[in-house]
Order: structure tokens, then C-alpha cells, then sequence
């Protein structure tokens, strides 16, 4: 199993007057080539909980383990978590700094002392998965559009080959068509069997790509499972701050008007396809 937290704690300041609790016992696992979303308001405690997941933050009451490492032990190889757990930051481009997008991605394969010919390969591999080509190697990272640089930061984390990719709002500031690219973008680094865990605040974007979703609130989760049991929770979501899919808006009005619609709808194609049913025409016709 790739990741599994039990009773995780975690209070910023604490025995101050500023002391704030971000985690108040959470428990999760992910399985071995999952695709999970965490979603939550602001201040739900998501980036705390993921920081735990590679050891960037420890804390005490509680466990996490990766692929079976405890990772609150004090001789644990924080470098090997590291390359097992690739964490991308939200709007990760602004870590950018070498002169080349080349140099940029070899970074981390550089530390790990790689032989040179092997830290190419990784960044010419690297570089194919984010879907750039092979001329930009030589440009500057500075030079490039922001979708471009958010794959090159990508293809930085992608290039010390983990097995567990988090993201942190990868498509957060970007354009209809640089969303829309970036979330296919993710789905395929899924698809070659990395296990991957992504932070949104998006419902739509949880629904169409994830296989099940850890709704937090206040530090703790509210609810959790596949997103047609998440989603059937729609006042529940609403009141901690968050929404449904627009799909399923729009099965609840046609609910309203009298169709019969499955509960816990959220993709396009199944609104289509009840309709479809109720109207008597199966799927012979298009909307």
C-alpha cells in the first residue's frame, strides 16, 4: 500500500495564543496506482496533510507510512521518500531559476548523483511525458508561457521518477485551454501507473479524473468515497463551503422538473444518457 495515515495530528503554534489545529486525527489510505482527489475550503488543513506525505511537516500523535516506511522515524531515508513521493507545489513555475529548461529538470537527478548519461535520459523522458519538445531543452524557462513553465516545473518532479505524484491545484491560474491541457496532462501520467493524489478546490476537475475523493473540513474529513457517494452530499458541501459539480446541478434541476435521475450524478455523459432513457430514445440520438 503507497500511503497510509492513521490519527494524524498536527497544530501550528501550539501552547501559544496563535495556536491553531490544521489536522485533528486524520486517517486515509491510498492504494497502489489510486488516482485521489482532497478537496476542502481554505484552511482545511489539504497542503498541511499533503506535506506529511513526503515529510516535509512530522508531527506527533499520529503515523504515515509510504510503501510501508514509517515515516516518524528518526533514521528514516528522507531522501528516498523524496524520490518515491514527488510533490508539485501550487503554481510550481516560480521555482524555476536555471538558465535552461534542460537545467532545470536534471536539477534533482543531479543531486541524487546520477551518471550524466542517466540524468539526460531522465530529462529527455521527462520532457515527453509534460509533452514538450525536444527544442525547448536549450530555451529559457523565463521565455516560455505559463502553461510551459508548469511543465517544465512537472517535468522537474517527474524526472526523479516517483511512484506517488501529488499535486497541489496543478490547473490554479490557468486559462480554459491550459486547464483543460493540464488535466489531460495529469490523467496521463496516471495512465503509465503512478499513483497520483491532487488537491482541488474543483469539483468538476475531482469528478472527472479521480477514483475517490477525501472531502476535508476544519481539519478533519467530512466525508469520503467514490464522487457519486461524495456528491450525493450536496447541502453538506455547500455548508462547509464548497459545491457540485455542474453536472450534477443540473441533475438535480431536471430531478426537480420530474425526470427521473440517478443520485449522485456528476458526468456529462451520464446526465445525456438518463435522459436519453427517459425520453424513450436509448442512445440513438445525441443531445
Amino acid at each position: 500500500m503507497p500511503i497510509e495515515v492513521k490519527n494524524l495530528t498536527h497544530v501550528y503554534m501550539a501552547d501559544t495564543p496563535f495556536e491553531s489545529r490544521a489536522l485533528n486525527e486524520v486517517s486515509l489510505r491510498i492504494e497502489d496506482g489510486e488516482f485521489v482527489g482532497i478537496i476542502g475550503h481554505t484552511g482545511s488543513g489539504k497542503s498541511t496533510l499533503i506535506s506529511h506525505l513526503n515529510a516535509l511537516e512530522k508531527s506527533a500523535p499520529g503515523m504515515v507510512w509510504v510503501n510501508g516506511v514509517d515515516l516518524g522515524e528518526k533514521d528514516v531515508d528522507l531522501a528516498k521518500v523524496r524520490r518515491t513521493v514527488g510533490l508539485v507545489f501550487q503554481y510550481p513555475e516560480y521555482q524555476l531559476f536555471e538558465e535552461t529548461v534542460a537545467k532545470d529538470i536534471a536539477f534533482g537527478p543531479h543531486n541524487l548523483k546520477l551518471p550524466e548519461e542517466e540524468v539526460q535520459r531522465r530529462v529527455r523522458n521527462a520532457m515527453q511525458q509534460v509533452g514538450l519538445d525536444a527544442k525547448y531543452a536549450e530555451r529559457s524557462p523565463f521565455e516560455l508561457s505559463g502553461g510551459q513553465k508548469r511543465r517544465v516545473a512537472i517535468a522537474g518532479v517527474l524526472a526523479m521518477e516517483p511512484s506517488i505524484l501529488i499535486l497541489d491545484e496543478p490547473a490554479a491560474g490557468l486559462d480554459p485551454v491550459g486547464r483543460r491541457d493540464m488535466l489531460d496532462l495529469i490523467a496521463s501520467i496516471h495512465d503509465r501507473g503512478v499513483t497520483v493524489v491532487m488537491v482541488s478546490h474543483s469539483m468538476d476537475d475531482v469528478g472527472q479524473l479521480c477514483d475517490r475523493l477525501f472531502v476535508l473540513n476544519h481539519g478533519t474529513i467530512a466525508f469520503s468515497g467514490r464522487p457519486e457517494e461524495v456528491f450525493v452530499h450536496g447541502d453538506e458541501l455547500r455548508e462547509i463551503g464548497l459545491d457540485v459539480p455542474e453536472c450534477t446541478k443540473l441533475a438535480d434541476l431536471l430531478r426537480k422538473k420530474g425526470f427521473d435521475m440517478p443520485e449522485g450524478v456528476y458526468r456529462m455523459e451520464d446526465v445525456r444518457n438518463a435522459i436519453l432513457e427517459q425520453l424513450g430514445k436509448g442512445g440513438e440520438r445525441t443531445c
